[in-house]
């Protein structure tokens, strides 16, 4: 509350002022004008307050003199603050003058037993404040020799103080050269300090400049990321949309051939090969514009109830046949019993992952078998492995073989099939099912791929 007051008393002041529109400074210049209104104003509302009790006290004890010169103070005061034809730095040297000889008047009058001494000690450290080191230093360079000419008035009897009379000349010399000490180590302390504020306030300022720049190019690549993604979407499903609608087309006349020539051994031949390379192709399209979602974070998870074990036999059945092509026993070791088979997932991701890992040991097995298990490693978590007997990967490629479009030995020829991109997409699946993908060798050859999934998401 006393803040909000503060604040907008000050405000009204630099209005009043007419402050901004004369003041052209900037940096510390700027910073100690602006210091020079709240003291000017903070003296004149406390030491407002304070007047009047401090003048019924010297009324009732009859030290007129305090009366008299408090009340010059509050007059040059009220003239600084309402008189707007005062110049800016004319306020600021009235303001240095008045509480200078206030100081010293009380400390002539009352000596140091008064408050003329402390009020010295004040002065200089205000003056430090709006005006710098170097006036500082001056004012108390002023203070040094007025102590010298009372010091030079006791020693030689040029003049009388009552106040001499509470001193020897001795103590009242140490006492002088300690406040003038007391003096000089306020001026450098609070110049030090201000300059410390001040360079300490111009870095805080710079670093939020730059922290806005920052934030602003931040905002920038947010949209311009936000954009190309949804250049990206809107152009694979584009693509996708281009190749797929011919690829159906070719397809389904190569069906139509493969009825109308079906006694045509050599036709049927040719023809198969035509929709079996344009599946391919199909699943190539299909796994780019998935990876590419996967990367720029548009795939989402289309969770279901359903029985995993079906998942399991349907996926495991539909490989069968092209592991039987090539003379590979495939082995289903489904060890989730029908009272825990219902899971909560994304069914095509799971379906996807599986078919992945499995093609790519059938792919890369010659002879031998693939065994496929799947149990609960605990309550929530179903671990699936696939192991083959082929030609197993070099353990600094572990980590290689699941980015996008690569693959772990081109010399190999059936590496060549395909486009480097389906272990990509089963392990970038496996995490958004809340699991893990990891790979081993064999102790005799081939290669196990091990994977968990959350059995509800």
């Amino acid at each position: 509350m006393v803040h909000k007051w503060w604040k907008s008393y000050t405000n009204w002041f630099v209005k009043y002022s007419n402050f901004k529109a004369v003041n052209n400074k900037k940096g510390l210049e700027y910073f100690r004008d602006k210091l020079f209104i709240s003291i000017l104003l903070l003296t004149f509302f406390i030491g407002g307050i304070a007047y009047f009790p401090s003048g019924y006290v010297a009324i009732t004890r009859g030290e007129l003199f305090v009366l008299y010169i408090d009340t010059l103070a509050i007059l040059a005061l009220v003239a600084i603050v309402f008189i707007n034809k005062i110049g800016f730095n004319t306020k600021k040297t009235i303001f240095s003058y008045t509480l200078f000889i206030l100081s010293f008047g009380l400390l002539l009058h009352l000596g140091f037993k008064g408050n003329g001494s402390i009020l010295l000690y004040t002065t200089t450290s205000l003056i430090t404040l709006y005006k710098g080191r170097k006036e500082g230093l001056n004012w108390v360079i002023v203070t040094v020799v007025l102590y010298l000419i009372l010091l030079a008035g006791y020693y030689f009897n040029l003049f009388y103080f009552p106040f001499y009379d509470d001193y020897d000349f001795d103590v009242l010399a140490v006492v002088t050269v300690n406040n003038v000490l007391f003096n000089f180590i306020l001026v450098f302390s609070i110049s030090f300090l201000i300059k410390q504020l001040h360079n300490a306030l111009v870095k805080e300022n710079k670093l939020q400049k730059e922290l806005v720049i920052k934030h602003n190019k931040a905002v920038l690549a947010r949209q311009k990321a936000e954009s190309s993604d949804k250049l990206k979407s809107a152009f694979l499903a584009n693509i996708s949309h281009e190749i797929g609608t011919p690829m159906y087309g070719i397809l389904g006349s190569a069906d139509f051939l493969k009825e109308l020539h079906k006694n045509n051994k050599e036709s049927q031949e040719y023809l198969q090969l035509i929709e079996e390379n344009g599946n391919k192709l199909l699943g190539i399209i299909e796994d780019i514009v998935n990876i590419s979602k996967v990367e720029s974070g548009l795939m989402t998870l289309n969770n279901s109830t359903f029985n995993i074990n079906s998942v399991i036999n349907n996926t495991f059945n539909s490989v069968t046949a092209m592991a039987k092509e090539k003379g590979i026993q495939i082995i289903n070791n489904n060890l989730i019993s029908s009272n825990e088979a219902l899971v909560h997932t994304d069914k095509e991701k799971l379906t996807t992952v599986l078919k992945h890992l499995i093609n790519n040991a059938i792919k890369y097995t010659e002879q031998g078998t693939i065994t496929l298990k799947c149990y609960y490693k605990n309550f929530n978590t179903i671990e699936f492995s696939i192991k083959d007997t082929g030609i197993g990967i070099p353990k600094d490629k572990f980590n290689a073989i699941f980015k996008a479009f690569y693959q772990v030995d081109t010399d190999q020829k059936n590496a060549l099939h395909g486009a480097g991109i389906g272990l990509a997409i089963a392990k970038a699946y496996t995490e958004m099912l809340g699991g893990k993908m990891s790979l081993e060798n064999n102790q005799e050859n081939g290669a196990t791929f091990k994977f968990t999934i959350n059995a509800q998401v």
